[in-house]
């Protein structure tokens, strides 16, 4: 009886030791929404945010490895996150430069129609950029 206290101190320090290591599919949906924010463009439009995500993605398999303070599914998280904001940046940046374009087609045919029937063609208004 003296030695049934010690042992089952002894065994929840034990148990407490082996506890497993987070599961590595935390990783699947940050590493799924980093790919689709490379494939976005987000190395050109977004790259802050994509290193970020990169980062907070690494420190999430770090902390699988290692029991730290960090929450592997947190950083994961956070990971997945940070991509979603690259891909919604890069996406906006491809349809200003869409605009942009669009834009400068429609002044082009503007000058080019205006040359070839004067002032019929009244001015254009509400488009961006110069006139």
């Amino acid at each position: 009886m003296k030695f049934l206290f010690p042992a089952i101190i002894l065994l929840l320090i034990l148990a407490g030791c082996a506890t497993p290591k987070a599961d590595p599919s935390v990783l699947l949906e940050a590493d799924d929404t980093i790919e689709l924010a490379i494939r976005a463009g987000a190395r050109d439009h977004a790259p802050l945010e994509l290193d970020e995500a990169l980062n907070l993605r690494r420190r999430a398999a770090a902390a699988l490895e290692e029991r730290g303070d960090e929450s592997p599914a947190f950083l994961s998280e956070r990971a997945a996150l940070q991509a979603r904001l690259a891909i919604v940046r890069a996406e906006g940046a491809r349809t200003r430069s869409d605009l942009e374009r669009k834009q400068a087609e429609l002044r082009r045919l503007h000058r080019d129609l205006t040359r070839e029937f004067g002032d019929a063609i009244g001015p254009l208004e509400s488009v961006g950029g110069d006139q």
